[in-house]
């Protein structure tokens, strides 16, 4: 069934943010340089130039069609008003609008260079091999581009040879080696062994530059020197992190910066700026010491003691998997001195007495300088462990079962400070954009939760776009009446027993979403046995191999838990149905949500519930949501079967937050819903 498309919803107003109040902009295009001639598009007299509704026009006919989208004008056109004003524009842009092009035109009209980040591999390549493509032919520009990754992704040629003069390596993993072009490890359909790649690695601290004898068939370097000439660099959000970290030592200059899938760039900040030690990598340190710098065995063996001391007592503190550190841990003194006296060894060595054979002086130089960026981490997290800090939050976690492997992690409690100062306000930035399907939440400043928590401030210009696709009639949301609340131990049968009715009348062809592996195993233990349909869930098999399972299997039903609520796009009626189990409030045992929670209780003016964990809820159910329906000949149910959506205050707030669908608490308007298509 084909469902009509919607009428295109005016936006709801534009705002610049000047920190005190808010007004309404006039979205007025402004004008570029004059692009270049275009080889399929008439070409424009030199004194005409090109702006954002002439690059629409001109997409209308490259590709007839084309339907003409007034949101996704809108929000070009707004993008180009921060662009030339230097501001900052954040946009929520629901599925359908065509946000990357949308973002890409006014950038490319802007003559700057670009950079795009984004959170996932498949936008990535989308950017890579079909968006831009599709720009240049509308603005008639041949536009460089370069697809950027971290440094550890690419193979790093002398280390791999050196390798190889040490030890084997597999007969696939050799022949890779000797028919890549690009050297990066994503082109690999098996991976490689954790140990092997991380000693043939690109790697900062072992590299010789000039000096090496493969520097001018290095991968890495290769992709830099792409990079300088791109008019457009498409990176992922850890690398973005990570280069405004180095103050810009990864990245070339650029001007322009979209942040997509924008809802990431928090918990990936939270990530880049933490802190960690491991026993596993306590081992590999000491390994290398001994091998690569000869490092005399006594220090390294006070080492690999103290580390074990450290980690048998925090195992034997460990009342669960994971436990946050609210004391001083004064076993981790041990492991200080004898880390701080290995660094200090090295610091004072020249290698001179080495025998410098295919420089190997230089190579154990770099080693040592490797070695000692790494105990500076270490030393990082030890110091947090031994004097904790109210800014900070540190915790233990068991890795397996026997307490063999063991991590502490420190991480910041807020990192919009870090993002603000280090990306935000680097020197050569004028404008970013921020976007991405859910990042309003509730509230009389919907972007209110996202701009504190990535320290956005100042001039904004920003905007809530509602999708193109008519939600009331491709759609409905069944939200069940009678079902006790989730942590009623009569919760999880009674909503197998709706989760199984439901299934039946959407005939299969459904995602059932949990927030927690011990609901998933139960609902699937209790409901897969008795449908009548192919099930599977989560961990039967890898995330890609399982979506192409769904995609291969008629009437399919697969349960998922958290890598399931996003980032996955299935067309058509193969998929007909999502049902999501509770509202995805943030696991209570997670340690930074726990410090943030207990930070946020301490402020007078600030709720723990109001100002995190009910926002972070909605961003999240909306991406759960947003699975279903992807086109505009989708269409299917959603149901969820929290009972605080229609029970509690705030749950009235989630449900506004959702896409506008037809909503009912019977079940006989699903079953007539499905009847009807």
């Amino acid at each position: 069934m084909k469902a009509k498309a919607a009428s295109s919803p005016q936006p709801s107003g534009s705002f610049v943010d000047d920190g005190l109040s808010y007004a309404r902009v006039v979205a007025d295009p402004t004008t570029d340089p004059t692009p270049a001639p275009q080889p399929s598009i008439p070409e424009l007299p030199s004194e005409v130039k090109l702006t954002v509704d002439g690059a629409f026009e001109n997409l209308k006919k490259k590709l007839p069609a084309y339907e003409h989208r007034l949101e996704q004008i809108e929000l070009s056109r707004l993008i180009e008003r921060a662009i030339s004003t230097g501001k900052t524009g954040v946009f929520e842009a629901g599925t359908g609008i065509g946000k990357s092009l949308a973002a890409l035109i006014p950038a490319a009209l802007s003559g700057k260079r670009v950079v795009v980040s984004t959170a996932t591999i498949s936008l990535q390549d989308q950017y890579v091999s079909k968006e831009i493509p599709l720009l240049r032919e509308i603005i008639g520009k041949n536009i460089e581009v370069a697809l950027l990754k971290g440094r550890g992704n690419y193979l790093g040629l002398r280390r791999y040879h050196d390798h190889l003069n040490e030890q084997a390596v597999d007969d696939e993993f050799k022949d890779w080696v000797d028919g890549t072009d690009n050297g990066d490890i994503s082109e690999l359909d098996f991976s490689p062994p954790f140990e092997l790649w991380m000693e043939v690695n690109s790697d900062s601290d072992d590299c010789l530059r000039n000096k090496c004898p493969q520097f001018s068939n290095c991968f890495f370097f290769e992709s830099r020197k792409r990079a300088e000439k791109a008019d457009i660099i498409v990176v992922n959000h850890a690398l973005l992190l990570a280069d405004a970290a180095s103050r810009g030592a990864i990245l070339p200059d650029y001007e322009v910066l979209i942040v997509d899938e924008a809802h990431h760039l928090n918990s990936i900040a939270t990530d880049a700026f933490s802190v960690a030690l491991t026993s596993r990598g306590i081992k590999r340190l000491a390994t290398r010491a001994l091998k690569r710098t000869h490092a005399p065995i006594q220090l390294v063996e006070d080492i690999e003691q103290a580390a074990h001391d450290l980690f048998y007592y925090l195992n034997n503190e460990l009342r669960y998997a994971k436990m946050r550190l609210h004391q001083p841990v004064a076993e981790a003194q041990e492991l200080n001195i004898a880390l701080s006296e290995l660094k200090r060894w090295l610091s004072d060595q020249t290698f001179e007495t080495m025998l410098d054979v295919d420089m190997a002086k230089e190579k154990a130089k770099l080693k040592a300088k490797s070695i000692i960026s790494n105990i500076d981490t270490y030393l990082k997290c030890l110091s947090l462990v031994m004097t904790p800090q109210l800014d900070w939050v540190t915790w233990v976690e068991r890795q397996d079962n026997s307490g063999s492997r063991m991590s502490i992690t420190s991480a910041p409690l807020d990192v919009s400070e870090y993002i603000s100062d280090l990306l935000l306000e680097r020197r050569d930035l004028e404008s970013t954009t921020f976007m991405s399907a859910t990042l309003a939440t509730s509230g009389d400043d919907p972007f209110r939760f996202f701009k504190q928590s990535c320290g956005v401030r100042g001039g904004v210009v920003q905007e809530k776009f509602l999708s193109p696709f008519d939600y009331e009639k491709q759609s409905i949301l069944y939200l069940p009446k009678a079902l006790p609340e989730p942590n009623s131990p009569q919760f999880l049968p009674m909503a197998a027993d709706q989760i199984e009715r439901i299934i039946e009348l959407s005939q299969g062809r459904a995602f059932v979403l949990f927030t927690s592996k011990y609901a998933l195993n139960q609902a699937y233990d209790a409901v897969a046995p008795r449908l009548p349909y192919d099930a599977k869930k989560q961990g039967d098999m890898s995330r890609p191999k399982l979506i192409e399972w769904f995609l291969a299997t008629p009437n399919a039903v697969l349960f998922g838990t958290s890598s399931f609520w996003e980032g996955v796009s299935i067309d058509g009626d193969q998929l007909s149905c999502v049902i999501i189990d509770r509202i995805p409030f943030q696991v209570p045992d997670d340690p930074v949500y726990e410090a943030r929670c207990d930070q946020l209780k301490d402020d007078s003016n600030k709720s723990w519930f109001a100002d995190l964990a009910l926002p972070h809820a909605i961003t999240r159910l909306k991406q759960g949501v947003g699975r279903l329906i992807r086109t505009q000949s989708d269409y299917g149910v959603v149901a969820i079967l929290d009972p605080r959506l229609t029970t509690k205050p705030y749950g009235r707030k989630v449900v506004a937050c959702l896409p506008p669908m037809k909503m009912t608490q019977n079940l006989k308007d699903v079953a007539a819903f499905f009847d009807a298509l």
